[in-house]
């Protein structure tokens, strides 16, 4: 079995997640709903996903896999976009959420879409 094919799926599995949950949020934004617990797991979903993505990229990492076969660059651009950069998107949207500059579902909404493109 290759031990690359797990973490294949799960960024399957993210990017899919990611893609619904960016329409989701744009949806619940312009239909004012205010109590959307639903909501709030599946994007607490999401980021377990991202977290258990990293957690199996690093153990790949850690007996010699290395991403892809481009050299140096996509060796490093792989966890980047993978997991550096979302980190990012998704601390923002949680600020923006919470002092309520952005209305919480379209500041998750677009960082939902940030992180599925």
């Amino acid at each position: 079995m290759d031990l690359a094919r797990p973490h294949a799926l799960i960024g399957l599995l993210i990017v899919s997640a990611w893609a619904i949950l960016a329409g989701w949020g744009v949806a619940l934004r312009f239909t004012r709903y205010e109590e959307t617990p639903t909501y709030w797991r599946a994007v607490s979903v999401g980021q377990i996903l991202l977290g258990l993505q990293l957690l199996y990229g690093l153990v790949l990492f850690g007996v010699g896999r290395l991403p892809g076969e481009g050299g140096w660059f996509v060796t490093l651009f792989h966890p980047l976009y993978g997991f550096v950069f979302p980190l990012l998107v998704l601390f923002f949207a949680h600020k923006w959420a919470r002092e309520r500059r952005y209305d919480p579902h379209l500041a998750f909404g677009v960082a939902s879409f940030v992180i599925f493109a």
